[in-house]
């Protein structure tokens, strides 16, 4: 939106409307998606494709992905906008693809975080950018597809995105606790790789009652690698989503812990997911919430922990790998610091996460959030001194993100951390690997 002023008036120019995707264009056209998690989102694309949607999943960013964002997103806007619509603009101006058939996919939230605000930063952008007729499609994972109706998944498909993202979680857990110790380098991305291959296949076919079975086989071939069995310091990462778990926004931060002798531990997509959907629950006692979208949420989530208490039984037969957390007892522990009223960005899952990561001794923690995000500010670092009064060794550090940021501070605030657990580690070694 432009603002023009003079001595007379003042005349606000509003940007032309994008067109609106419509159902019958799924047939024609190719729908590009923002990179958030690679692991994930590879499991998630083709529930689309089998829909009747093309969707591409971009890969993941560079450095001109952020410049052509800074080119279309204000600075002061939070740093995950200015990569997603990054991403779509370059993604259009390779002429890989064609403006006249290709559709713009995006989150919104519809909360009081920046996000809601993303897709209207797109349609801004891609007017700028000069794609006037591209379509944004604002997606929400809701019961009733409301906010577009062009782009409409039935019931099959959200339970396949979250079997998808369940998969995921658990191949990115088993993965980042097992590489550090890896003997021949390498292996286990490869595993990895093989298992998203294998679970594209399994998830299309839509057979819930495989998943005791799957996450077995799973957990079996991570727990057979040749591993090491020294023991290294812990170093949770919480924070802002898309910076959580996107390589490519948090400058491989789950790398350069591995460099600097640490293990990374990472908390499930899941647990976002399932933080929105208890909103209502929490929130009923002060402002009026829909009995019948809370019960649809409530059948949800009781849906999907009892898919997750399946992956929770095979993993504790594995001394080697933690067991996945419960989203009542994550909202339990942030109850201790914050009122779980707090939803706007990650909220009091933020407080939460952090917490319980905490309760199971990875006393070492980095909170990456994008520079300027004050939700997240308030439910992470404004909770830090009063977590360190409880959890005594609680080594906690905050790391910002925008375009400016400099990779050398970030590594030397990671650098920081990482000597005081390695030092307390080498203090307190006694536990191993298996």
């Amino acid at each position: 939106m432009t603002v023009v002023l003079n001595s007379e008036n003042i005349h606000v120019q509003i940007p032309p409307r994008s067109p609106e995707f419509q159902r019958t264009d799924k047939e024609r056209f190719t729908i590009l998606c923002p990179q958030m998690a690679p692991i994930h989102f590879a499991l998630c694309s083709g529930i689309f494709r089998q829909c009747g949607y093309n969707v591409v999943v971009l890969p993941t960013i560079n450095r001109e992905t952020i410049e052509e964002g800074l080119r279309y997103v204000n600075n002061d806007v939070c740093y995950p906008a200015i990569i997603v619509v990054g991403q779509l603009i370059q993604a259009l101006k390779s002429g890989r693809y064609d403006p006249a058939r290709t559709a713009l996919l995006i989150s919104q939230t519809c909360g009081g975080c920046r996000s809601t605000n993303y897709a209207t930063f797109l349609k801004i952008a891609v007017n700028k950018a000069g794609f006037p007729d591209v379509p944004v499609i604002p997606f929400q994972v809701n019961f009733t597809n409301d906010n577009n109706k062009g782009l409409f998944l039935p019931l099959f498909a959200l339970k396949k995105l979250f079997l998808a993202f369940l998969y995921g979680d658990l191949l990115m857990n088993l993965a980042n606790r097992c590489r550090p110790y890896e003997k021949n380098r390498g292996e286990v991305d490869v595993l990895v790789q093989v298992w998203v291959e294998k679970l594209q296949t399994e998830i299309m076919t839509n057979k819930y009652g495989n998943v005791s079975k799957t996450a077995s086989v799973i957990v079996n071939d991570f727990d057979a690698l040749d591993l090491q069995t020294e023991c290294k310091p812990k170093v949770g990462i919480v924070g802002e989503i898309l910076v959580k778990y996107h390589p490519g926004a948090n400058n491989n931060l789950v790398s350069l812990i591995e460099q600097e002798g640490g293990e990374a531990v990472v908390p499930n997509i899941l647990d976002f997911a399932l933080y929105c959907l208890t909103s209502g629950d929490h929130c009923k006692r002060f402002a009026p919430v829909s009995f019948l979208s809370m019960l649809k949420s409530r059948i949800a989530v009781w849906f999907i922990e009892r898919q997750r208490d399946k992956v929770r039984k095979v993993l504790r037969q594995h001394k080697r790998f933690s067991s996945f957390g419960n989203i009542h007892h994550l909202a339990e522990q942030a109850k201790r610091f914050v009122s779980i009223c707090n939803q706007t960005g990650e909220g009091w899952l933020l407080t939460g996460e952090m917490a319980e990561l905490l309760e199971e001794e990875t006393l070492n923690i980095i909170c990456v959030q994008p520079f300027g995000c004050l939700p997240n500010h308030i439910t992470g670092k404004g909770v830090m001194k009063e977590l360190r009064s409880h959890y005594c060794g609680a080594n906690i550090s905050t790391l910002d993100y925008d375009p400016g940021a400099t990779e050398v501070n970030q590594l030397n605030r990671i650098k920081l951390l990482m000597a005081t657990a390695l030092r307390r580690n080498s203090f307190n070694g006694k536990s191993t690997n298996k």
